[in-house]
């Protein structure tokens, strides 16, 4: 027994480490990438400018014809909320804060291709972890779409080009990690139980590719798809070597982070100091697998094979419509100044938690804003963003068969809000 015993702690210690090993997606699939999306409703496929292209349009970036370097910082606090008879109340939930480093690097070609191509490059980097993402049991309840979804770093390159004639087209890619492993539990030659513990990343990559065309009178439209970004990770717990005792492979694995593929389009009008953007992002939540995998897997031939699964989710697509606005603030040869609004109202992809799980997630209304100063002299820019998010209340009844003490019954109310802020101070050359 007392080996058993040793064997059961080992096998819950690597159960606990597989379950919490961190993945990777995007923040600024939540609150848009880089200070002028972010303020302006999260908008970009016909008017992000700079480095945040390579996530807004990688197209656009071949309207920069100067080398530029940015760096900022952007936080977000979480106040989330379950209430019920067995629900938590108030959720505890770790705040945001990281580093944005942006540059733009105009390809100096001749000929035709002059001031035609660009690269850009774009990072967020949180400050206190590389990137996280829990598992947890499906009945405990958990935000698990919008707080975990902010932790993580997020990696992306473009190349932007002018075909001319108000054409432009670009692509690029967001990179993240997953991880894959074994953890082994075995005896080894003076009879102990021990584990040992064998993890590597492995690169995941999701395509972004956009195109704009400029239609005249101060009119441009744009478009940009982007892949799906999934953040998975795989340990395989196999133990050897205990006697009698046969212990099948563990599988513990899922999706801890998960961004849909999604279109972006939008229209933008420059009218003198003015400018307008509208447009709307589709997104195929309907692909999500949801977070868990089996525990143990068997053949799809066992009759009892397809009841060991998790059930499908259930998620539906969904359509954010966005809006954006810009005011500029000219002072010949000492600067210009920008006052930035937008907003943008995100649905829920998440069905009604009527049966025992509790993915907790409400539609968001978010008010963004901003503000930017250039000093041509210098030459350097600062830009100022911040994001409200208002959760909408909803309230789920769970199903009369589900169990009493589940921390969703007999019903569970959700509701919170997001507060994001950054910063941004950049040079060209």
């Amino acid at each position: 027994m007392p080996g058993l015993a040793r064997t059961s702690a080992s096998i819950a210690l690597a159960l606990a480490l597989g379950a919490s090993r961190p993945a990777q997606a995007s923040p600024e699939d939540l609150f848009g990438f880089g200070p002028h999306a972010s303020a302006m409703g999260g908008t970009g496929a016909a008017a992000a400018q700079g480095f945040e292209a390579v996530h807004g349009n990688p197209a656009l970036l071949s309207l920069e014809h100067e080398r530029s370097l940015t760096l900022g910082f952007q936080a977000a606090r979480f106040d989330l909320h379950a209430d019920g008879p067995n629900a938590p109340g108030a959720m505890s939930v770790d705040p945001m804060q990281g580093v944005l480093i942006g540059a733009v690097l105009p390809i100096p070609f001749g000929g035709a291709l002059e001031r035609r191509v660009t690269l850009g490059f774009g990072f967020f980097t949180p400050t206190g972890v590389v990137v996280r993402g829990k598992i947890l049991y499906p009945e405990k309840p958990s935000y698990a779409l919008l707080a975990d979804r902010a932790q993580s770093v997020a990696v992306q390159a473009g190349l932007g080009a002018d075909l001319g004639y108000g054409v432009r087209v670009g692509a690029g890619f967001a990179a993240l990690a997953a991880i894959a492993g074994d953890v082994v539990v075995a005896t080894n030659a003076s009879g102990q139980i021990g584990t040992t513990v064998d993890d590597q990343l492995v690169a995941a990559y999701g395509p972004i590719v956009g195109a704009t065309y400029d239609l005249g009178a101060g009119y441009r439209v744009g478009a940009t798809y982007r892949g799906v970004l999934q953040g998975r990770f795989a340990v395989t717990i196999r133990v050897y070597d205990l006697g009698s005792i046969t212990v099948p492979p563990f599988n513990i694995a899922g999706v801890a982070q998960y961004d849909p593929w999604q279109v972006q389009g939008e229209v933008v009008k420059d009218a003198g100091p003015w400018r307008f953007v509208a447009g709307a992002t589709f997104k195929r939540w309907s692909a999500y697998p949801g977070a868990p995998e089996p525990t143990v897997l068997c053949p799809d031939e066992q009759p009892d094979c397809k009841a060991l699964r998790p059930p499908a989710p259930g998620f539906h697509d969904t359509i954010v419509p966005r809006v954006g606005l810009d005011r500029r603030f000219d002072d010949t040869g000492n600067g210009t100044m920008h006052l930035r609004f937008g907003a943008f109202y995100e649905p829920s992809p998440a069905p009604a938690q009527t049966r025992e799980g509790n993915l907790l997630d409400d539609d968001r209304v978010a008010l963004t804003l901003g503000g930017g100063l250039e000093l041509p002299r210098a030459p350097l820019f600062f830009d100022v963003f911040a994001q409200a998010h208002y959760l909408v209340p909803r309230t789920t009844v769970k199903d009369a068969d589900v169990s009493p003490g589940n921390a969703g019954a007999p019903s569970l109310k959700t509701h919170g809000t997001v507060l994001m802020a950054g910063m941004t101070a950049g040079v060209r050359c």
